[in-house]
C-alpha cells in the first residue's frame, strides 16, 4: 500500500489516495477495521509515525476536485485539520487531483485553497469561526480564564505570561476533559504576545492527546482570540508555533473570510507491508 508522509510546520501526516476505494479494501483483507489501520500507521517506532491519516477520495460534487477522510492518531475522526489540510492540498496538487486553485469536502463543509510557490507554502480558506464565547474554568483548584471558538474544530484558547515554561500537557489535558466541555471536549491553546500583530503559540491537541509541534485550526483560533481581545491590531497576524515555524492568519474585519498560510514539506513516499498489521 504506497503512502506519502508530509509536515506542516511540523504537524506530520501520512496521506494515501484512496479515490478507487483500494485502502478500505487493503484493510477489510486484513480484517481490521480503520481505527485500528490508523493506529498501527501513525505509531512512533513502530509504524510510520503521525499526528493523523489523511485519505483523499472522490468528491461527491464533481465541482470539487477531492474529499478527504481525517483521522487524528487515536483513530478518531476530526471535523477539520488546518495543518491537514496544507498537507491534503500539496499532495493534490502534485499529483495532478487539482490545480493551483483546490476545493475539496470535509465534515466541516467546503475548504478552498491556493497553492504557492509550486506547494511549498499552501493558503487555506477556512470556515467562518464560530460559537465565540469567554469561559472561566475550575481546573486542578485554580481558577483559569480563557475563550471558546470553532475554527472549524473546538478551541480553548488561554493567554499567559510566559510561554515557553508553561506545563501545556498537563494543563492541557485537564482542559481538554474537562465537564464543561463534554461530551466531545476541545483543543486547548495556549498564547503569548511577542510584538505587534505577533504572537506565540503552543497546543495539546485533542485526538493526539499531547503537545504538537503546530496547530493550524489552533493558531487560527488564538490569531481570532487575540483581535476579538484587542491584544494584536488586526489582519494578518503572525503565529510562531512550537516548531519554530512561521503560520500567517488572515481576516477580513468581521471575520467572513480566514485564511490559513504557512509552509508545506514533502517529507518521504513507501510502501505499507501486511506484516506491520499481523
Amino acid at each position: 500500500m504506497r503512502f506519502s508522509k508530509l509536515h506542516a510546520s511540523g504537524n506530520d501526516f501520512v496521506v494515501l489516495d484512496n479515490r478507487d476505494g483500494k485502502v478500505y479494501s487493503f484493510v477489510n483483507d486484513l480484517r481490521l477495521d480503520m481505527k485500528d489501520f490508523v493506529v498501527k500507521v501513525c505509531a512512533f517506532h513502530t509504524g510510520v509515525g503521525a499526528d493523523g491519516l489523511i485519505l483523499i477520495e472522490s468528491p461527491d460534487d464533481p465541482k470539487n476536485h477531492f474529499k478527504w477522510q481525517f483521522f487524528n492518531s487515536d483513530g478518531s475522526v476530526a471535523e477539520m485539520c488546518g495543518n491537514g489540510s496544507r498537507c491534503a492540498v500539496r499532495f493534490a496538487y502534485e499529483r495532478g487531483i487539482a490545480g493551483q486553485e483546490v476545493r475539496f469536502e470535509t465534515l466541516a463543509g467546503i475548504i478552498k485553497a491556493e497553492v504557492l510557490e509550486k506547494g511549498r507554502r499552501v493558503k487555506v480558506l477556512l470556515t467562518k469561526p464560530k460559537d465565540y464565547r469567554d469561559v472561566t474554568l475550575d481546573v486542578k483548584g485554580t481558577r483559569l480564564e480563557g475563550s471558546f471558538i470553532n475554527t472549524g474544530v473546538p478551541h480553548f484558547v488561554v493567554r499567559v505570561e510566559e510561554i515557553d515554561s508553561l506545563d501545556v500537557v498537563s494543563l492541557g489535558r485537564a482542559v481538554r476533559f474537562h465537564p464543561a466541555f463534554e461530551p466531545k471536549g476541545t483543543n486547548v491553546n495556549f498564547l503569548q504576545v511577542v510584538g505587534e500583530n505577533k504572537i506565540k503559540v503552543r497546543t495539546y491537541e485533542r485526538g493526539v492527546e499531547g503537545e504538537t509541534l503546530a496547530c493550524g485550526t489552533g493558531a487560527t483560533a488564538c490569531a481570532i482570540v487575540s483581535y476579538l481581545k484587542g491584544w494584536v491590531k488586526g489582519s494578518p497576524v503572525d503565529v510562531f508555533t512550537k516548531g519554530g515555524d512561521l503560520l500567517r492568519i488572515h481576516f477580513l474585519p468581521d471575520l467572513q473570510e480566514v485564511y490559513l498560510e504557512g509552509p508545506v514539506v514533502w517529507v518521504f513516499d513507501g510502501e505499507l507491508r501486511e506484516e506491520l498489521f499481523l
